[in-house]
Formats: C-alpha cells, structure tokens, sequence
C-alpha cells in the first residue's frame, strides 16, 4: 500500500473521514468540511502522500502541491496540510466532474491556462461549501531585493526575465496569471507586451470561469477552447524564440525540458516572498502598472 493512502467514498463517509483523520491527524472540525466535499464525488476515489517527490515541490514556492494521476485517477499529494488537501479534495470532485485539464498538452501554457481557470471555479465553490476563501495574496513575485541582500541598482531574475517579451516572459507571465493566490509586482522598464499577457491571460481565465458551477463542466470546456484560440491567435506563442540566456544553458545542461517553465526550472524567483499583511507593498508611485491592473481587476469582480 503507498504511504497515507485513504479512499474518498461518498457511499462510506464515515469510513473515508475516519481514514483521513489516522492517516493525516485532522481536526474534528476539519473532517466535516472534508466530508461536505467527499459528498460531491461519483464513485470512490484514491488519494496518497507521494514522499518521493514532496521534496521537490517544498522547493517550488509557486507550484501547486497536488496532482492527477490521469493513468490510474487518483489523488497525489505533495504536503498534507489542511489546505492542499481541502483544495486537492474539491479540484478532484472537478475533474471527477468533467471538467478538461487539458493535462499532456505539449504547450505547457495551454494547461497552466486551464489551472488559473480551474482556480476560480474551485474558488466559487469553497463559498458555496462555506471553506473560507484566501482572500489577500500569500506571496509577492518580482519585488527588488532587500538592501542587506544586494545592491538596489544591481539586475535581479524577475527584472531581467520581464524587461524583454520572448517565450521564457510568456511562458512565465501564463503561470504567474494562473496563480491568483499570488500578487505581481512590475518593474516600471517591463516590457508592454509581458504586462499585455499578464492582463489578457488573467482576464481571460476570468470570462472562462464566470459565474460556473460544479456541473456546468461542458460550458467551461467549451469556454476554453475557445479562448485559448484566441489567446493563440493574438500572442502566436509557437512563433517566439528563446532568450539568448536559455539558450546558452540549454547548449550547456541539454535540458529541453527547460522550455517548458524556463524561470521556474532556473529558479528565477529568489525574488519570491510571503506576503505581509502588516507592511502591504506600496508601489503605485514607483510602478506605473500597480494601479491599471487593480482597476481590471478589482477584488469584488464576481466569478
């Protein structure tokens, strides 16, 4: 048996909340919640802790810390925390649902598209379920480093990545958009057409979640087809070449696989940080897109 594997049974709830409460020491009150959504699952499902590989994803602040297995349909978990399992449990009823993950497309943005469209969805139906929704961003991306860790005026990753437009800035600015659990801050040099992805991928994962429900997976899948042909149309991703960077590691390392997630993979987000609610980041005066994508994207926008 792999390790902390449960079965997820709505015909046996006690059992499924039992096994969940020995194999991950849940609260009491944390097990009704789970239960709500085990509820909304077809048939029984298999989930497990992969140990394996939770290293690896313990050092990917932006990664999420679950997956499909789309060969066997089970759940694997990355971390067992309370959160990746409420999110892991109602990502499943989705996908259990209908709803497409596009998962073994070869353009790795095409399924980070279908994961921030995802995100909303499973954002809905936490307030529907009564699961308190993370509100306030739990991380910054692109910040200048601290004046105790380099020299202000000095490059640092994520200004060097967005200050040209090439396929590391797309690929990147597509998971970036699809995390909506984290806030961006722009460098004022950014290149136009970086920020342009950010906005019409964060709008368009938007227009594909409104207003859906867990059963209305044929809609969404309709809905993002159709915009990923037009987002394909408007930015022609296939036609954008590699940073002169990325290709000099890539002729050193021979990872092709870097093209995929190329700042990612490089650990280009040192830049990375928790968000402090106590010292919110005021950068309008310094970034001159902070206040323009507030206003696309204000916090009562209803999904």
């Amino acid at each position: 048996m792999k390790r902390y594997q449960v079965t997820l049974d709505p015909n046996d709830l006690e059992t499924s909340v039992q096994q969940l409460a020995e194999a991950y020491d849940l609260a009491l009150e944390d097990l009704g919640t789970l239960r709500r959504i085990i509820t909304l699952y077809p048939h029984p499902v298999t989930m497990h802790l992969d140990e394996t590989n939770a290293v690896l994803y313990d050092n990917l602040p932006l990664a999420d810390k679950f997956t499909f297995d789309i060969d066997t349909d089970e759940l694997v978990l990355f971390r067992c925390d309370l959160d990746t399992i409420t999110d892991a449990l109602i990502e499943m009823a989705m996908y259990l649902g209908g709803f497409a993950t596009l998962m073994g497309n070869e353009q790795t943005w095409v399924i980070e598209f279908a994961i921030g469209a995802w995100k909303l969805v499973k954002k809905r139906l936490k307030r529907q379920l009564g699961i308190p929704v993370q509100e306030q961003p739990r991380a910054v991306v692109g910040l200048p480093p601290r004046p105790d860790e380099a020299q202000a005026s000095a490059p640092y990753p994520f200004r060097t990545l967005v200050t040209h437009y090439d396929l590391a800035s797309f690929h990147q600015m597509v998971i970036l958009a699809a995390k909506d659990d984290v806030a961006v801050y722009f460098p004022p040099d950014t290149h136009p057409k970086v920020l342009a992805v950010y906005v019409y991928m964060r709008r368009a994962m938007q227009e594909v979640a409104q207003g859906l429900d867990l059963g209305d997976h044929e809609i969404f899948n309709a809905r993002l087809v159709q915009e990923l042909q037009r987002l394909q149309e408007l930015f022609n991703p296939t036609d954008l070449e590699p940073p002169s960077w990325l290709l000099n590691l890539l002729d050193e390392e021979s990872g092709a696989e870097l093209l995929d997630d190329p700042a990612t993979g490089l650990g280009l987000f040192p830049d990375t940080r928790p968000s402090d609610q106590s010292t919110p980041v005021d950068s309008h005066k310094d970034n001159p897109f902070e206040a323009f994508i507030e206003q696309l994207f204000p916090d009562d926008d209803p999904l």
